[in-house]
């Protein structure tokens, strides 16, 4: 289960992403969060290859 939540948790970031950028058009408003998640799923990532 736990190998799943992380490619869950990444679809998801990803829909929201293409959601402010193609439907809202407010991804440079949102800059931050997106580097934010972007750097939270690279960590979860390298977590989750070490274990």
């Amino acid at each position: 289960m736990r190998a799943l939540t992380v490619p869950i948790m990444a679809i998801i970031f990803l829909g929201w992403v293409f959601y402010i950028t193609f439907i809202t058009k407010t991804l440079k408003k949102n800059k931050n969060e997106v580097f934010a998640g972007f750097a939270f799923i690279a960590i979860w990532v390298v977590i989750l290859v070490v274990i």
